[in-house]
């Protein structure tokens, strides 16, 4: 209860709360460049609740592992996951794109050329090479073409798969052409607002 522990626990909040604005500024960026420019944002529908239950267990039973899984969580709750998808639905309200959560049950032991699935075919934290077909590829590249297949594919009204910000098929009216339509109108009878 000193006065210098008070003034470093000050300290501590400002530093703190300088790295949860970066991280919120940083969700907000990514979120709005991902929006921006695709019509569709797939997600892993990752619980992070449950992921961040603690491993300590009871007086009776103690849990195994618990400073890893302490440092595991840690980690997981500083990358702001929740964050960032709350960001993608913020701006994903005023560009139209959608934003879909897929289950990540077996996205990483998939293959995603022949659609095996075996754990064996994750070799290593980076490698996936697939027992069955042989295809092979960066793990974390193979799941997110898995989270995107799961996703499926949204299909704009142009005509195009929507992987892209659709391009419009009109050119917008010019204000020539505004002008003799609204003057068309009204001598049609028609009320122009």
């Amino acid at each position: 209860g000193s006065n210098r522990r008070r003034a470093v626990l000050a300290k501590i909040n400002t530093i703190t709360g300088r790295v949860r604005h970066r991280r919120a500024d940083f969700c907000a960026q990514t979120a709005h460049a991902l929006t921006t420019a695709n019509a569709l944002v797939a997600l892993e529908d990752l619980r992070t609740r449950n992921m961040t239950t603690s491993a300590r267990g009871t007086v009776e039973q103690p849990g195994r592992g618990v400073r890893a899984k302490a440092g595991l969580n840690r980690a997981i709750l500083d990358k702001g996951w929740h964050l960032l998808e709350r960001a993608l639905r913020n701006a994903a309200r005023t560009t139209g794109t959608r934003v879909v959560l897929v289950n990540p049950a077996y996205t990483s032991q998939t293959c995603n050329a022949c659609g095996h699935v075996d754990p064996k075919s994750r070799e290593s934290q980076a490698v996936f090479g697939c027992t069955a077909c042989g295809h092979g590829d960066h793990a974390d590249v193979n799941a997110a073409k898995n989270i995107l297949n799961a996703a499926g594919h949204a299909v704009s009204g142009r005509g195009d798969l929507a992987t892209r910000r659709s391009v419009k098929r009109q050119p917008p009216a010019t204000r020539a052409r505004m002008g003799r339509s609204s003057h068309a109108a009204r001598t049609a009878g028609i009320p122009v607002l």
